[in-house]
């Protein structure tokens, strides 16, 4: 039992292989037309004649265009989820803002690398979760599930003021927040407040991001690294309880 514990994984057949091949030829293809064209730009024809198959053979491995949009989206999930959990887990002896910043860096980083897959994922397509294609849903819950790791990490150092947070919200936000821990695996341990500041830091991240990929930012503000650093400390500080010494200054 031990001896088969221990041995190598079966390889790929032959079949499998060349499945594999023609599926990342599919996606590769399809991510130029991205990058060239926008989301509107990919074409199962195209992707054919460009690949010396047939549309019907195509269409073997995804059987609509959505579906390959959809991989293509998974796929970037994935690779940003992968980017930010290397991070998160390469930083665990920074201080908390310190961590944050540095997952928000590799963030950008990512999608400053890969822009037509970031818009794909945050900005021309968000209507494959709404369609909740479970798929889709899992792997853009592996990207926050690090950002849920983040402010679970500020809570507990309290470096979060929740009780102001909570105090600020209504009513009806209460109750939708607690419909959302109880909908969402993996934040029961987080209180109203913690949810709620990781809802203001994804969208303040996210909001900086899309507006540098597309160019809404004024041209003179030409340090985009700096401007993104200091967005973002003070998204983080923002939630921060006041330091007890600088009130007494």
């Amino acid at each position: 039992m031990l001896v088969a514990s221990l041995s190598s994984p079966p390889t790929p057949s032959r079949r499998d292989r060349r499945k594999q091949e023609t599926i990342t030829d599919i996606t590769t293809t399809a991510l130029r037309q991205l990058a060239s064209d926008g989301p509107a730009g990919i074409s199962m024809r195209a992707i054919a004649r460009d690949l010396g198959m047939t549309a019907a053979a195509v269409h073997y491995y995804f059987p609509s265009r959505q579906a390959l949009l959809d991989a293509l989206i998974i796929d970037g999930f994935d690779a940003l989820a992968r980017a930010l959990r290397s991070t998160y887990d390469q930083t665990g002896l920074l201080p908390p803002n310190e961590r944050w910043l540095t997952v928000c860096r590799a963030h950008r980083a990512w999608a400053l690398q890969h822009p037509a897959e970031y818009l794909l994922i945050y900005g021309h397509n968000g209507g494959a979760a709404r369609r909740v294609n479970q798929q889709v849903l899992a792997a853009m819950g592996n990207v926050v599930a690090v950002l849920y790791a983040l402010m679970r990490d500020c809570a507990a150092g309290g470096d979060i003021d929740i009780e102001q947070i909570e105090a600020a919200m209504p009513a009806p936000v209460r109750e939708q927040v607690a419909a959302w821990r109880d909908a969402t695996e993996g934040i029961g341990d987080l209180p109203d407040g913690a949810l709620a500041a990781c809802m203001f830091c994804y969208a303040q991240l996210h909001g900086a991001i899309i507006l540098e990929l597309i160019g809404h930012l004024p041209s003179q503000l030409a340090d985009r690294g700096t401007l993104f650093d200091l967005q973002m400390a003070h998204a983080a500080e923002a939630l921060h309880r006041p330091d007890p010494a600088a009130r007494r200054r």
